[in-house]
């Protein structure tokens, strides 16, 4: 049984966005020059990209318990 882009490549998309999101919040802190509206964007785009990553994970699990049925 192989698996097809339904299951790898939303797993890898996952952990991409994943990726993406981790790097911003980890880079994300109040430094002098900061403005509120930039700290804000950056948190929010984070969390956004979190949310997807998780959206793909689910749905690359959805796809893979389909494919054993």
């Amino acid at each position: 049984m192989s698996y097809d882009f339904h299951v790898h490549g939303l797993w890898i998309l996952g952990a991409i966005f994943f990726f993406a999101g981790a790097v911003i919040a980890g880079n994300l802190q109040w430094v002098e020059g900061t403005n509120t509206a930039s700290f804000v964007l950056s948190a929010i785009i984070s969390f956004v990209l979190f949310l997807v990553a998780g959206m793909l994970w689910i749905s690359s699990a959805v796809n893979a318990r389909h494919e054993f049925r």
